[in-house]
């Protein structure tokens, strides 16, 4: 490993965004400390050529990895595969990083030996300037946990019960993914849950830096969290949802994994289920689709109590207080809001 941390790039046809992506690198406090990976997945517009100027420009920077169509997965799996830096962080092409906490996140690198460094991300809504500054941006989650101390080394265990960390939030020891095979589903959305899940078994310390370093777009045209692309790619939100149940099975039997991050790994879980009620409550409601809702809500309570429990969602827990008697009425308040 000759770089502090390599950066991953997964790209697909965002030839409308890339240059904006990766010019929030060129950072020369932080430029000899990393490299930057576009992963080039088979884009069938300029992406590639794009990629290219700035590996020409910055040769000791970006490396341009060009590979047939596999979907975001299949981007992650190859970054893993080809990374020198001792640190790995997932950037999707259309999002970005900012200037001063990208440069803290890699000093921070550069002392820390956490297996997990934990940094901050804004939501940035896209209102079609091409100017950042006039991104408007909201913070998901402003702190970690309550009484966080920043830069020190924390017993994942230790604090599991407190946090929720998604992908833009995590930079992981590239060790850690190669050395256990993480391998995430491709031809495949929704994967991100597979790449913050599979590693925490192996994780044991965590480390946390003041600043938000990721800025994630929201409101793109296509965007796979949209609901009408959510419905449509149903069937790919359930393969990731199996995925993750079977690798659920395997803790504590193939997978080592301590009670606690067990059950950190059950919350994480209980918030994709929640996502699924989503897209089934999103359709017309019937009668036949609340039978199939409630019965999927008995068989997870039944094989998966400990993620079944975890629930946090509210139209969930209303339908469930009710039995289901709700369910015209959370249907309509799901579509209403979804609109």
């Amino acid at each position: 490993m000759d770089k502090i941390i390599s950066f991953i790039i997964p790209s697909y046809n965002v030839e409308q965004y890339l240059e904006k992506c990766l010019s929030s690198f060129l950072n020369p406090q932080a430029i000899e400390q990393m490299e930057v990976i576009i992963v080039d997945d088979g884009s069938k517009d300029r992406t590639a050529r794009i990629a290219e100027d700035y590996v020409k420009q910055y040769p000791e920077l970006f490396r341009l990895i060009s590979k047939e169509n596999g979907g975001h997965g299949s981007g992650i799996n190859c970054g893993i595969a080809n990374a020198r830096g001792t640190y790995f962080k997932v950037v999707d092409a259309d999002d970005w990083v900012g200037e001063k906490a990208f440069c803290d996140l890699v000093r921070t690198l550069k002392t820390s030996n956490a297996d997990v460094v934990y940094s901050g991300f804004l939501w940035t809504y896209d209102n079609g300037e091409a100017d950042k500054t006039k991104f408007q941006t909201k913070a998901e989650i402003t702190i970690p946990f309550e009484g966080v101390e920043y830069q020190k080394t924390y017993s994942f265990d230790s604090i599991a019960d407190k946090l929720y960390m998604k992908m833009h939030n995590m930079t992981i020891k590239t060790e850690i993914l190669r050395e256990n095979q993480i391998h995430i589903d491709e031809h495949c959305y929704y994967v991100d849950t597979e790449y913050i899940t599979y590693p925490i078994p192996y994780v044991k310390t965590i480390c946390f830096v003041d600043g938000f370093v990721y800025y994630y777009r929201l409101g793109r045209a296509g965007q796979s969290v949209g609901l009408e692309k959510m419905q449509k790619n149903e069937e790919n939100y359930n393969k990731v949802l199996e995925s993750l149940l079977k690798f659920y099975r395997q803790l504590g039997n193939q997978v080592p994994c301590t009670e606690i991050k067990k059950q950190y790994i059950a919350r994480l879980i209980a918030r994709v289920i929640a996502g699924k009620f989503k897209i089934m409550l999103s359709f017309s409601p019937s009668a036949k689709k609340k039978q199939q809702i409630k019965q999927y809500d008995q068989n997870l309570k039944t094989q998966y109590r400990d993620i079944y429990d975890s629930n946090i969602n509210k139209a969930v827990s209303l339908l469930r207080k009710t039995q289901y008697h709700t369910y015209y009425l959370v249907n309509l308040m799901v579509r209403s809001m979804c609109r």
